[in-house]
């Protein structure tokens, strides 16, 4: 069975791709910050009986992200895919966007996806294979009105994802952008 690691697991596109993929034979380590939020997933995985472990992981805290890696590391012996999907969105002029605002946007969706990749990358390249999947945004793309700091940090998980996927690509690792 293959292993499949995805953070911001508790709604949307994460917690969809979570299931999605638990129902089509993959053991996936859905991952949040706030395990308080897994009541809905927990209720299904017990209902369907789907192979999926819940974790609790912070992508902005590296120590966190280690300890979830070396967990699966130690239980399942690799890690196949992994799904940077965790991120922020705030909408605002910038004349008055707060840095700190502006600061922890980057780190969610910027550096969270940069310190997964770090931290699994070791596993992948033993293995010879593995996927990373960017889950960036059509705003990664197209600047719009009042989201600079969030087009920003797209921009930029776009940019690394383009870099990384020329750098892996001779030790069989693929690397994914998905622009919803």
């Amino acid at each position: 069975m293959k292993n499949c690691l995805i953070t911001g697991s508790s709604t949307g596109i994460g917690l969809a791709t979570t299931l999605n993929l638990a129902r089509n034979d993959y053991h996936v380590h859905a991952t949040m910050r706030d395990l308080n939020r897994s009541n809905h997933l927990q209720e299904v995985v017990q209902s369907e009986k789907l192979p999926i472990t819940i974790h609790k992981l912070d992508v902005t805290d590296r120590s966190s992200i280690g300890r979830v890696i070396a967990k699966i590391i130690n239980s399942d012996d690799h890690i196949d895919v992994v799904i940077n999907n965790a991120g922020l969105s705030n909408a605002c002029p910038v004349e008055i966007y707060p840095e700190e605002e502006h600061r922890s946007l980057f780190e969610t969706n910027y550096w969270g996806p940069v310190y997964v990749t770090q931290a699994v990358l070791p596993h992948m390249r033993k293995c010879g294979t593995g996927t990373i999947v960017n889950v960036s945004s059509i705003l990664g793309r197209v600047a719009v009105v009042n989201q600079a700091a969030y087009c920003a940090s797209k921009f930029a998980i776009e940019a690394f994802s383009e870099s990384l996927a020329l750098e892996v690509a001779p030790l069989g690792i693929r690397v994914i952008i998905l622009e919803p």
